[in-house]
């Protein structure tokens, strides 16, 4: 009689789902510092750069970017001068979806000027020159972004920041960095479960919750924009950056900036209810509705200059 051997089937090999322990990668940034924003600045903004990420787990990360300006200021101050170098270390958070996810970060670090005045020399009384020298200063970059993975191993990383130079013991300059970068994987996958969407275990996406909290922030910043509008109209400047180039064209650049911010915290809401994060989701508008009434308030305080001095 004869007899046969069977072999059992073998299960598949889990899905790899991106998270290797290093990431390296190209970078781009916008390095405000100085006058950056204002008409006939001197100082070099654009950036390229490296960055590595060691993580930890599926959640923590440690971030490490350097970013050089791709040419040299104009002109010098004892401040700034020449090329620019920035480099931050620091944390990140994620919490992810198997294609995307979001992250907060803070990273410390410094910023290198290559040619800044360090002295000046007066050989008579009728002229001088001046001594030239590099000049370091510590910065901390604090904010977040978005992370879309079309393969296992590649990352697409776009992110917006609030860097923090420091110029003196009392004195403090910030502004606006976006930064974007593909970073490749390397090393052992963190082993992880993507979370699964189930709809029926869910709460439904525009219920009352949501949009009684979408509708808030949408107020908030309606009271926003109409106390921007009455203090640009007296002489006041736009403080923020990003809506700046928009707001100071009136009633229309401020509804569209208010419809893309809107469109952008809908997007966010969404994608972190898909991967189950409700306290998340909820927490965004709560949250954009609460700067935005401390942006109002603010405006209402503002005082333009006298009229005499209004163009």
């Amino acid at each position: 009689m004869l007899s046969r051997a069977q072999t059992a089937p073998q299960p598949a090999p889990p899905a790899d789902t991106g998270i290797r322990r290093f990431e390296i990668g190209g970078t781009v940034a916008d390095i405000r510092t100085g006058c950056i924003g204002q008409p006939d600045c001197w100082l070099p903004s654009f950036s390229v750069g490296t960055g590595a990420t060691l993580n930890l787990n599926r959640r923590f990360a440690i971030d490490t970017n350097v970013n050089v300006t791709t040419s040299a200021g104009s002109g010098e101050t004892n401040i700034s001068g020449g090329r620019e170098v920035e480099v931050l270390s620091g944390l990140r958070a994620e919490i992810r979806a198997r294609h995307y996810g979001y992250f907060v970060k803070a990273q410390p670090g410094f910023l290198y000027w290559n040619k800044v005045i360090t002295q000046v020399i007066d050989p008579t009384p009728t002229t001088f020159s001046f001594l030239y020298g590099g000049r370091t200063r510590f910065v901390s970059d604090v904010g977040g972004g978005l992370e879309y993975s079309p393969f296992a191993r590649i990352h697409l990383r776009a992110e917006i920041a609030d860097l923090v130079m420091r110029l003196s013991n009392t004195s403090w300059y910030n502004n606006l960095q976006p930064t974007a970068g593909v970073y490749l994987g390397l090393g052992k996958p963190i082993a992880w479960t993507p979370p699964a969407y189930n709809a029926k275990s869910a709460h439904p996406f525009f219920g009352a919750a949501n949009l009684v909290l979408i509708t808030g922030s949408v107020l908030a910043m309606t009271a926003d924009g109409i106390t921007t509008q009455r203090f640009l109209a007296q002489g006041m400047r736009e403080g923020d950056p990003i809506a700046r180039p928009l707001v100071k064209y009136g009633w229309s650049g401020q509804i569209t900036i208010e419809g893309l911010e809107t469109g952008g915290e809908i997007l966010c809401m969404y994608g972190l209810h898909r991967i189950g994060h409700h306290w998340i989701e909820r927490a965004i508008p709560v949250g954009a509705a609460i700067a935005h009434g401390v942006f109002a308030y603010g405006n209402t305080k503002a005082h333009g200059p006298p009229p005499s001095t209004l163009p």
